[in-house]
């Protein structure tokens, strides 16, 4: 009996890490590595140990390294704090870290595709919202779009911010702009142009439900395979930096002041 019970508090301490894309090569081909540990830190530190080629993804401290992202049961690890868990994901961000992402530019025809494509979504599953709530700064004129397409006359806004620039995350996302929007009581559609770690449109989420709102749905234009937040309404899913039509000459000059425009694949 006695046996039987240290093999469930063993079981118990076991986290599983899954890994994603070219990363399963470092760990022999493997999907995912099991390790016991007592907390999600001791057990990618114990993980880089096992796999030296992963030393470069995970550094001493059980962190992911620049151009990585680490998920810990469904959250981005610098919102948790040192604990149990059950799962944790190690993904490459191709937009990030060091190399340089391959960008994929939009045009205004994709744009009309892909709102329409949201917009018809929206309808086809019944969901009248009485205002819609851009996302600064990206997800204005999605929303904008959108809310033309649906015929919805309400449109507020709020800046949430975590990108510093292409590719350069910020530690958490904060509320910059506050909603000002009436959305008591109404259904609300939250309009973001990507949904990429999640964490963005989260907050944003978060932020309508305590200004009262009755039901919300969310919408992106494009998801990255790696979200943590799967909007209810999307139209495509891409790995790449999106680089939108509105944006674009901001985003070569960022690249051009770091000296390296000329190194990013425009797909």
């Amino acid at each position: 009996m006695g046996r039987g019970l240290e093999g469930v508090a063993r079981q118990k301490r076991v986290i599983r890490i899954e890994l994603l894309a070219g990363l399963r090569q470092e760990a022999g081909g493997r999907k995912y590595v099991e390790v016991e540990a007592e907390d999600w830190r001791e057990a990618l530190r114990k993980l880089r140990e096992m796999y030296p080629g992963l030393r470069s993804v995970i550094s001493e401290k059980g962190e992911p390294e620049a151009g990585y992202l680490v998920f810990v049961d469904g959250v981005d690890y610098r919102l948790k704090e040192p604990g149990p868990a059950e799962k944790v994901v190690i993904l490459p961000v191709n937009h990030g870290g060091e190399g340089a992402p391959e960008l994929l530019h939009v045009s205004w025809d994709d744009i009309e595709e892909t709102v329409s494509d949201v917009a018809r979504k929206i309808e086809e599953s019944g969901f009248r919202p009485h205002v819609i709530v851009g996302v600064m700064r990206g997800g204005v004129v999605p929303a904008r779009l959108i809310a033309d397409a649906l015929g919805v006359m309400e449109i507020g806004i709020m800046e949430v911010k975590l990108y510093k620039g292409v590719g350069v995350r910020g530690s958490k996302p904060y509320l910059k702009r506050p909603l000002i929007e009436d959305v008591l009581n109404k259904d609300v559609l939250v309009v973001d142009d990507v949904s990429d770690s999640g964490l963005t449109l989260q907050l944003a989420v978060n932020v309508v439900s305590l200004h009262g709102a009755r039901r919300i749905k969310t919408a992106t234009l494009y998801i990255k395979p790696w979200t943590k937040l799967v909007p209810d309404y999307y139209s495509r899913s891409t790995d790449k930096w999106v680089v939108f039509p509105w944006e674009k000459n901001e985003v070569m000059r960022e690249l051009s002041s770091r000296g390296s425009a000329s190194g990013y694949q425009a797909l």
